[in-house]
């Protein structure tokens, strides 16, 4: 039997965003087969990328069987559990992993159990995501410094705020990989919250016309659909759980110049590299970022992280917040390649 979609034959980013329009787009069926093809071995970026594809289709049509062929060969994968996340009846392919020093399983945060925590411990719901965060950011940045982990971790905690704030979703989902040969690490995260567009346009200043509009605003500092509520607080009201609109800001900056930085949501994404800044058509419900970081340098990761809160101050100063400019920002996004 020919199959209705077959994923894509390579990692690419680019291939991940046409399959997540495909699947979207094939007529309603009694029956949908999907075929893995030719894959073996699948990064974090797309088990998450697929599986929320796959999720959305199931989602669009929900009387429609959805079957699979091939996912057996996924041994890496349905070891980090991805054959699970698709909710197959009678799943053969069990999660086998379940968290190491140089890999995070397809994971979840929930804002319920983060409540819960807090609670419990009597400390803030700030305080429970950022501790959370402090674990990832340990397998993320396999501990090259404290600096490069705690900068990572507040990054990770405003990303993770964005989905709880903004996204009006209760609900991440994360994975991550580091692999010792190539000395990189990779980390997705993602949720089916109401998007960056819909988001932004909740902002008292920040004003985007379309979702690549929106997808480059929210990369520069300070911008936030809340952040300016924060701003109006007496200092005594403010707390860690605040998101200032930071966090986008510095992950784009350093896994930007040194991997990838991407990030999609409804019909657009955007990737940036220190060779090239692409847009790609997609089909996301909610956002996911994909982060890439080669840790091989370990001095220009300093010096690009020391540089980082300096240059959020600069860019505030001269782009601003309540009146972006399109072209400014896209500009200033170019001057990093030169």
């Amino acid at each position: 039997m020919a199959a209705d979609i077959t994923f894509p034959a390579n990692n690419s980013i680019a291939a991940l965003g046409r399959f997540s329009k495909a699947i979207i787009e094939i007529p309603k069926k009694d029956k949908l087969l999907i075929d893995v093809g030719r894959k073996s071995f699948l990064y974090p970026t797309c088990m998450i990328f697929l599986a929320k594809a796959c999720l959305q289709r199931a989602r669009m049509h929900k009387d429609e069987v959805v079957a699979y062929r091939g996912l057996s060969s996924l041994d890496y994968a349905n070891n980090m559990g991805f054959s699970e996340v698709l909710n197959l009846k009678g799943n053969p392919y069990r999660q086998g992993a379940f968290g190491g020093h140089s890999y995070i399983p397809i994971s979840s945060m929930s804002l319920e159990k983060l409540e819960n925590d807090a609670q419990t411990n009597g400390y803030e719901i700030g305080d429970a995501i950022s501790a959370r965060c402090e674990n990832i950011a340990r397998i993320v940045s396999q501990d090259r410094s404290s600096e490069l982990r705690h900068t990572l971790a507040r990054s990770f905690c405003e990303i993770f705020r964005n989905t709880f704030e903004h996204g009006d979703t209760g609900l991440a989902v994360f994975c991550a990989q580091y692999w010792d040969r190539l000395n990189q690490v990779e980390i997705c995260i993602a949720d089916r919250g109401i998007g960056v567009f819909q988001s932004l346009k909740q902002s008292k200043y920040t004003q985007p016309n379309n979702e690549n509009e929106a997808l480059h605003y929210a990369l520069m500092p300070g911008v936030s659909s809340k952040a300016w509520k924060h701003k109006k607080k007496k200092a005594s009201q403010k707390s860690a759980w605040d998101n200032a609109g930071y966090g986008l800001f510095f992950a784009q900056n350093l896994f930007g110049k040194m991997g990838h930085f991407y990030i999609a949501s409804g019909q657009e994404s955007l990737f940036l590299s220190k060779d090239a800044i692409k847009t790609y058509p997609c089909n996301v419900d909610g956002t996911l970022v994909s982060m890439r970081l080669d840790l091989s340098d370990e001095r220009q990761i300093a010096e690009i992280i020391k540089s980082t809160v300096g240059l959020a101050h600069k860019v505030k100063e001269r782009l601003g917040v309540k009146s972006l400019d399109y072209n400014s920002v896209a500009a200033f996004l170019r001057s990093g390649l030169n």
